[in-house]
């Protein structure tokens, strides 16, 4: 296929200027990012919002202050032109990873190009300009380095928050640069320089530098590596750097493919690509609330209990295992502070996380007790221990899995063998927890699925690992007479004798359904309608609306294979409401929350989409598993499913046309589809294939592939783009009604 022709049809396109953060094009390689649109201090200019992900506060428990880390802002590289301006049209060209405009004044014209670099630490914006605008102005603001969230929110937090000293200006070799000194004795350093070129238009050159982040040592000197970057920019040749970061971004996209019989959501899905390889890589931090694009908000920091578990829910089947792993390192480096965050009477054997945390740390302590009165607060760790396992389960690398998943998986989920009680009735009840993020109660749901996924995930490891029999034996007869999750006459409850019962957005009561899939019909056919009227009765009460109330509704109901209405709920979280504050995804498909961002919301949407066409969980891949009526067509290529798979398939006309399967493992490999009739195969001989009433058994070596399909032979085995109609491409950005 062209895939620059493809994404071409995907790019965000503005015909007027963006007016804020939620409005504007954005660039980043996974540290430094960049998004612009109107300044709105300084009026007939155009501001970029400059913005580099591990700029945090770091503050030691010796400096008595509220909110010790956080997200720090860096300012803003602003473009003022000498006539008014008259108009304005941007472009995201997604395949080169850059933005394209051109700005209209009363003077001239202003075009402009800017990228950052995959494998630098610098932005890029170049400008060519007509007229009297050759000698528009360029400048850079900067922001005072204070934690947003007392600004934002002063009466959110008790205590007093102690501010950062001033920054400073200065100029070093003709380079101006401005320091953020932090109250630890390091700082962090913005410099840049406007250079001409042979050709009159001018380079623009600009980077932040964070010697605490890149060396892990407390220390001042942030500026002088600044202007060393600046300076060792200038020297290198800028279309070798356009090629290499042009490469990288060519390789990236291919890695999968999805096409999608709607347009909007097509291209919808393929941003969301784009924002996850700009705002983390393998070698760069962890994603947090905002990505490498600051704005002020009470969450600029990492919130575990839901936000950074979906930021990552979709770069593993999508095949961008290398990005995930980021994530996944992170566990393995902190394991100690894992360990240290629980009561000391608990470390032998236990591991917990708490909430939230900053960057490139997993320090948050939580208390452990069985006294009934104060609740515990579990959710962190044993998510994203799922999401850990999940990651290996689409590599099978046992090795990881025994050396470091196992053991802190037993610990994790041994939080809640030491807190569990067995009552006189037989069975093991949780004590009093905290639902997130709707209250307290005895016997909560989100920890009895999240127990249950656990222990049964412990039994297959050391089953496969043949390690810890005695263990397994404990945690059998643990599940076997685990109390039940507590019902009524609406579905599951958050917990004992607490119904869900007010508006609220977060689905935690219901994980057992997803993303645990621990009840699910399968196994539990008869719960059917427990599952459906919990669902519902989720969705039913209005109020508390978020975009992950939406999306996450939509993969409920993908678990259940019911196409409709996650196709509903999904074309729901990608309403644009005009709301100023309200939830809602934005015309750049960012997502604002009373005005601050969420950068996981709309990652979560692209999840959603995936759900209708494969699933892998319970040692099955399941094909097409929710699609809606609506749809005809549509096809993917290579996406990753556990047992390391690589899946392909193709619908047309409401008609499954092939499934193809390659194993990078070897492992058993078992298709749940919609394939009619006679089955056929296509593989070398090493490949048998059994059918098992709706299921194939397929016998695939590691290295081998195979196709499916039913009647007459296809003449093609391609997976291609769906064709568009006119009109419904680039539905993403700003256009004048």
């Amino acid at each position: 296929m062209d895939w620059q022709q493809f994404l071409a049809k995907q790019d965000m396109v503005w015909n007027k200027m963006p007016a804020n953060y939620y409005e504007g094009p954005f660039v980043g390689n996974g540290l430094l990012g960049a998004i612009v649109f109107k300044d709105t201090k300084k009026d007939n200019t155009l501001c970029f919002e400059i913005g580099r992900t591990d700029v945090y506060d770091h503050r030691s428990k010796n400096i008595n202050s509220t909110n010790p880390f956080g997200r720090l802002p860096i300012g803003q590289l602003l473009l003022t032109p000498v006539g008014v301006i008259t108009g304005a049209k941007f472009r995201t060209d997604l395949w080169n990873a850059e933005i394209t405009g051109t700005i209209t004044t009363t003077m001239g014209m202003i075009s402009l190009r800017c990228f950052v670099p995959s494998d630098e630490e610098f932005i890029v914006l170049d400008i060519k300009s007509t007229g009297q605008e050759n000698k528009v102005n360029c400048s850079f603001s900067p922001e005072q380095g204070n934690h947003p969230r007392p600004t934002v929110q002063p009466n959110r937090d008790m205590g007093v928050y102690v501010p950062n000293p001033p920054f400073v200006t200065s100029r070093i070799d003709g380079i101006e640069v401005i320091t953020q000194p932090l109250l630890e004795g390091d700082d962090y350093a913005t410099a840049w320089i406007d250079r001409p070129n042979a050709d009159k238009s001018r380079t623009i050159l600009i980077t932040v530098a964070n010697r605490w982040a890149n060396k892990q040592v407390l220390g001042s000197g942030s500026a002088v590596d600044a202007v060393a970057t600046i300076k060792a920019a200038q020297q290198k040749n800028m279309g070798l750097i356009e090629e290499a970061h042009r490469t990288w971004w060519h390789h990236y996209y291919p890695s999968s493919f999805v096409t999608l019989p709607d347009t909007r959501l097509e291209s919808f899905y393929w941003i969301q690509m784009y924002k996850l390889a700009s705002a983390t890589r393998a070698d760069r931090p962890v994603v947090d609330l905002m990505g490498p694009w600051f704005k002020p908000s009470v969450w600029a920091a990492y919130w575990t209990n839901l936000n950074l578990q979906l930021a990552y829910y979709t770069l593993g089947i999508t095949n961008h295992l290398d990005i995930a792993d980021a994530l996944y390192k992170l566990i393995e480096k902190h394991s100690d502070q894992l360990i240290e965050n629980v009561p000391v009477a608990y470390r032998n054997d236990c591991a917990a996380l708490g909430n939230p945390v900053g960057y490139n740390d997993l320090n948050a302590s939580v208390m452990l007790n069985t006294n009934g009165t104060s609740p515990m607060r579990l959710i962190a760790l044993p998510w994203l221990i799922q999401l850990f396992y999940i990651h290996n389960r689409l590599t099978m690398d046992d090795s990881r899995l025994r050396n470091t998943i196992y053991p802190l998986m037993k610990r994790t989920f041994n939080v809640y063998t030491r807190t569990m009680q067995l009552d006189i009735d037989g069975k093991y009840h949780i004590p009093y927890t905290y639902s997130d993020e709707y209250g307290n109660a005895f016997e909560t749901s989100l920890n009895i699925a999240l127990a249950r996924w656990g222990y049964k995930t412990l039994i297959d490891c050391a089953t496969r690992l043949k390690v810890d029999q005695s263990s397994v034996n404990a945690w059998r007869d643990i599940l076997t007479n685990m109390a039940d999750y507590p019902t009524d006459t609406t579905g599951i409850m958050v917990g004992r004798d607490v119904p869900f019962a007010k508006p609220h957005r977060h689905y935690s009561h219901l994980f057992c359904i997803f993303p645990l899939y621990e009840m699910n019909i399968e196994e539990e056919p008869e719960r059917l309608p427990l599952m459906e009227q919990s669902i519902a009765h989720f969705t039913g009460i209005d109020g508390d609306n978020c975009m992950f109330k939406f999306n996450g509704a939509s993969s409920l109901w993908s678990a259940l294979g019911k196409g409709d209405s996650a196709l509903k709920w999904l074309n729901r979280s990608l309403l644009i409401l005009n709301t100023r504050k309200g939830p809602t995804i934005t015309p750049n498909t960012l997502y604002s929350e009373n005005g601050w961002p969420t950068f996981e919301s709309p990652i979560a949407s692209s999840r959603a989409a995936l759900d209708m066409l494969m699933q892998s969980w319970g040692g099955k891949i399941r094909i097409f598993p929710a699609w809606p009526s609506t749809w005809k067509d549509a096809g993917f290529y290579s996406l990753r499913a556990e047992g390391a798979f690589l899946v392909s398939a193709v619908k047309r006309y409401g008609i499954t046309r092939f499934i193809s399967i390659k194993s990078l493992a070897g492992e058993p490999c078992i298709i749940k589809c919609d394939l009619k009739g006679t089955i056929k195969l296509l593989a070398s001989k090493n490949v048998s294939m059994q059918r098992r009433g709706e299921l194939i058994a397929l016998t695939l070596p590691k290295g081998e592939e195979a196709i499916l399909y039913t009647g007459v032979k296809p003449t093609s085995f391609d997976v291609t783009p769906l064709p568009t109609k006119a009109g419904t491409c680039n539905s993403w950005g700003l256009k004048e009604k």
